[in-house]
């Protein structure tokens, strides 16, 4: 699934983000996007997932206007990985992961539950699912984030430093499972990145300066 964000502006009140910024991402491609404090990468990701409005230009997600598409739409679509919080308190870790399948699609309880198993299994969380989210550590919750977000099989990831906290052996292995992903279902996925993250998946590494999108390796 493509994203092509062009003349992109976004700020809140007296605060400008991006001003004129630029990104293209084909069917398939992974790109990271390396973020620094407060540069306004999470909010990026948040545009390109029609949560948050941007000011003007355009963002086309399958040459279609995200902020001209319906909610369902998105939600068959698109996936946002939320960096912390993103889960619902109340819920254990197994009804937040079923939540996109179970309030925007008509699946039954038994292909829900071998849906989340899968996921949960290939991303080793299984053994949480029946935890409340106030038990999970900073890495469980951004892999339960992920975990939901893989339960929709998107067509367009925007992970937000999903790799932080995690030991060099987990994030490969997590790394390495998004791009079998990508590469079986020709999705293409964003991830915002900081510092000492592993950049090894990906097709362009860009990064944010002077509120623009400035390629940094091909």
């Amino acid at each position: 699934m493509s994203l092509d964000v062009k003349h992109f502006y976004l700020g809140f009140a007296d605060l400008s983000l991006f001003e004129d910024a630029q990104l293209s991402i084909a069917e398939g491609e992974i790109v990271c996007l390396s973020t620094g404090v407060l540069d306004g990468g999470t909010s990026f990701l948040k545009a390109c997932a029609g949560i948050v409005p941007y000011q003007s230009g355009t963002l086309l997600v399958d040459g279609e206007e995200i902020s001209h598409m319906p909610a369902d739409k998105i939600f068959r679509k698109v996936a946002y990985c939320y960096e912390s919080g993103g889960l619902v308190s109340l819920f254990t870790v197994y009804n937040n992961i079923a939540l996109p399948l179970k309030y925007h699609r008509n699946f039954d309880n038994d292909f829900v539950a071998k849906r989340i198993t899968s996921v949960a299994e290939l991303l080793g969380i299984a053994s949480i699912l029946e935890y409340d989210v106030h038990q999970l550590n900073d890495v469980q919750l951004r892999l339960v984030n992920l975990a939901r977000a893989l339960v929709i099989r998107p067509r367009l990831l925007l992970a937000d430093e999903l790799q932080s906290g995690m030991s060099p052996a987990m994030r490969e292995q997590i790394l390495a499972i998004l791009k079998d992903y990508c590469n079986q279902t020709r999705a293409s996925l964003l991830m915002t990145t900081t510092a000492g993250d592993s950049h090894s998946i990906a097709d362009r590494v860009y990064r944010i300066e002077n509120k623009k999108i400035i390629l940094e390796s091909p």
